[in-house]
C-alpha cells in the first residue's frame, strides 16, 4: 500500500504551520536548564560513576568533523576527549580491536554521530562512535574511566559496507557490533525517499572473524537510532521513516516485534528500565527552517516516550517546544536530572529525572 498521497497530505499540513525562530539567549524555563556555547551533542553516554557522560558533538553530515568531550553534570564543565588538544599526548594505540586494515587513528578528523558505550566480557569498556569524517567507519575507543581524569583510548575501527551512510551503533559484550545504514552515499535523494516511505538501508552485523553481514529484514526507510537490551538478545532500530520502532532478534537477525513510534531518532535505557525513545513532533518546515541556522538553537517540538520492551506498551514522560532548547535527539539520566542533547545548535539541557519514581 502506497503511503505516498497520506505523507503529501501531512506535508500540505505542515507547510501551514508558521516555525519559530533559533534560540540565540540561554536562560532555564523553569525546571529545564541550559548549558551552552558547545558544538551540539547529538548523543549522549553516561558513565558508570553516576556523574559524568560523554558527548558526541556532532558537526554535521558529510566530510564534516566534530569531537568527544567528558562532561562533569556536578560542575556543567567540559573537557576534551577526542581529538586532544595540540601538544598533548596521542591517545592512539593501534587497531587491535577492529577490522584489520585499519590501523590509524582519525585524529581531527572525526566526525561523531551515534555512540554507544558498553561493557565487553573482559571486563573493558568500549565506546563505539560513528565517524562521517575522512572516512565512513566505526571507530573503536576503550574507556578508561576515572572521574575527572577519564581517558578514552584508539583501538581500531570498522570500515562501513561501500557505499555507506551510517547513523548509529550498538556493540555486543563478545566484541560484535551492530550498525544503522542510513542511505547510500551516492543516492543524491536517499533522505527524499525515505521521506517518501521508499526503502533506503538496513542494519549490518560485524564480527571480527566474518566481518560484515548484512540483515535483509531490516530494510526500511532511514534506519536510525539503535539500543541493545543487557542480554544481548535484541536491538531495537529506530525505523524513522516508517514511525516504528523494530525489536530485531540477533540469533537470526529477523524482526520480531514492531512498536508505534512516529519520528525516532536516539534511544537510550531510561531510570525506570524503559526504553526513552527521543521523538521529533516538529513540521517539517521547522526542521527546514532550523536546518539554515545549525549552529543556533533549535525550539522544534520534541517528545520522549517510554517504551517498555516486555509489554509493548508506551507512554509520554516529557515534551517540550521552545526555548531553551528544542528538537532533543537522545535522553540520558545521570546523576538526578536527565540530559539531552540535538543536532543542531549550541547546547544541551538537564531536567529533573522523570523516570524515578515512575509506575
Amino acid at each position: 500500500m502506497t503511503r505516498i498521497p497520506a505523507l503529501a497530505a501531512a506535508l500540505l499540513l505542515a507547510a501551514c504551520s508558521a516555525p519559530q525562530p533559533p534560540i540565540d539567549d540561554c536562560e532555564p524555563r523553569g525546571d529545564i536548564r541550559p548549558v551552552c556555547d558547545m558544538l551540539t551533542p547529538e548523543d549522549i553516554a553516561a558513565l558508570p560513576d553516576g556523574r559524568h557522560l560523554l558527548l558526541a558533538h556532532f558537526g554535521g553530515m558529510g566530510k564534516s568533523t566534530g569531537s568527544i568531550s567528558l562532561f562533569d553534570t556536578v560542575g556543567e564543565t567540559l573537557r576534551p576527549l577526542y581529538p586532544l588538544p595540540a601538544g598533548s599526548e596521542d591517545n592512539g594505540h593501534g587497531g587491535d580491536w577492529g577490522d584489520a586494515d585499519c590501523r590509524e587513528p582519525p585524529g581531527d578528523s572525526i566526525g561523531p554521530h551515534g555512540t554507544h558505550l558498553h561493557r565487553l566480557e573482559d571486563g573493558r569498556w568500549r565506546y563505539l562512535v560513528v565517524n562521517h569524517g575522512a572516512r565512513e567507519a566505526v571507530e573503536l575507543f576503550e574507556l578508561l574511566p576515572a572521574g575527572a581524569d577519564t581517558q578514552l583510548v584508539w583501538r581500531g575501527c570498522v570500515h562501513a559496507y561501500e557505499d555507506t551512510v551510517m547513523n548509529d551503533v550498538v556493540g555486543l559484550d563478545n566484541g560484535d557490533l551492530v550498525y544503522s545504514r542510513m542511505f547510500r552515499a551516492s543516492d543524491s535523494l536517499g533522505m527524499a525517499k525515505s521521506v517518501l516511505g521508499i526503502t533506503t538501508g538496513e542494519l549490518w552485523h560485524w564480527n571480527r572473524a566474518s566481518g560484515l553481514t548484512a540483515l535483509p529484514a531490516t530494510r526500511a526507510a532511514q534506519p536510525n537510532g539503535l539500543e541493545i537490551d543487557a542480554a544481548n538478545e535484541y536491538v531495537y532500530a529506530n525505523m524513522y521513516m516508517e514511525g516504528q520502532v523494530w525489536q530485531v532478534r540477533l540469533a537470526d537477525g529477523e524482526v520480531s516485534a514492531r512498536y508505534d513510534i512516529a519520528n525516532a531518532d536516539n534511544s537510550a535505557w531510561g531510570s525506570d528500565g524503559r526504553l526513552w525513545v527521543a521523538t521529533h513532533t516538529m513540521s517539517k518546515r521547522q526542521i527546514l527552517t532550523c536546518a539554515k541556522t545549525p549552529r543556533r538553537a533549535c525550539p522544534g517540538a520534541f517528545e520522549i516516550i517510554a517504551l517498555d520492551t516486555a509489554s509493548g506498551a508506551t507512554q509520554s514522560v516529557f515534551r517540550h517546544e521552545g526555548p531553551p532548547m528544542g528538537a532533543a535527539t537522545v535522553a540520558v539520566p545521570q546523576g538526578g536530572r536527565v540530559y539531552m542533547g540535538s543536532f543542531l545548535g549550541d547546547r544541551l539541557i538537564s531536567v529533573p529525572d522523570f523516570g524515578r519514581g515512575a509506575d
